[in-house]
């Protein structure tokens, strides 16, 4: 009557559709919106992940000040499209779910379809921060899930490597070993999805030597 479904076995396991967890995931982005803070007008990109266990986790990255000057979060976004072999990356209309009122609905929102629906391996964290409500700190604390690292899906290279066509990956597992939770500390800014780590391994610009 019963035939056993190794994958649906696993699924037994998988506690909550929301990833909560400091870890290493592969997956995909289901959505890669473009976005600009109203307060600001800084440049970013909303993300949704979701994990092979069909769980999933939203952060954003910023990447631009409206005056032009490059955030750290834009060598993130650079490690994504190495790691996925994108040149460029172009705004089209999309159909995404979002938060509308409490509720999660269809809608279209302008994305970056080329950073979506092709695996990615991500290396995400917790990250603690301080609650707002209409401009003004709560005194309350939370924590949401921040990027820390990207990685190509099938071969675990990192963006430095794919760009130096190694076949063998040895920066993952160093990056790896820096990865934990981020609490904020007392009188610290608050962190930043997309500023988390060096830019040291991960280049900014691309140039005629792109091997893709």
């Amino acid at each position: 009557m019963y035939t056993l479904n190794t994958d649906a076995a696993k699924k037994a396991d998988v506690i909550g559709a929301y990833i909560s967890e400091t870890g290493k995931y592969v997956g995909t982005f289901v959505r890669a919106e473009k976005l600009v803070s109203a307060k600001a007008g800084t440049d970013g990109i909303g993300f949704t992940f979701r994990d092979e266990s069909a769980r999933e986790c939203r952060f954003d990255v910023w990447t631009q000040k409206q005056s032009g000057e490059a955030l750290s979060g834009l060598n993130l976004i650079n490690a994504m499209m190495a790691c996925l072999q994108r040149r460029a990356l172009t705004v089209s209309t999309q159909t995404v779910k979002k938060w509308d009122n409490g509720a999660e609905v269809s809608m279209a929102a302008p994305c970056f379809a080329e950073l979506m629906n092709t695996k990615i391996g991500l290396l995400l964290r917790t990250e603690e921060y301080e609650k707002m409500k209409d401009g003004q700190k709560t005194g309350e604390r939370g924590w949401r899930m921040g990027l820390f690292g990207v990685f190509q899906a099938e071969t675990e290279l990192m963006a430095s490597e794919v760009l130096a066509r190694k076949t063998q990956p040895e920066q993952l597992a160093k990056v790896v070993g820096m990865l934990a939770d981020k609490p904020l500390k007392a009188g610290a800014a608050r962190p930043t999805s997309g500023s988390t780590r060096g830019s040291s391994d991960v280049p900014a610009n691309f140039d005629d030597d792109i091997p893709f």
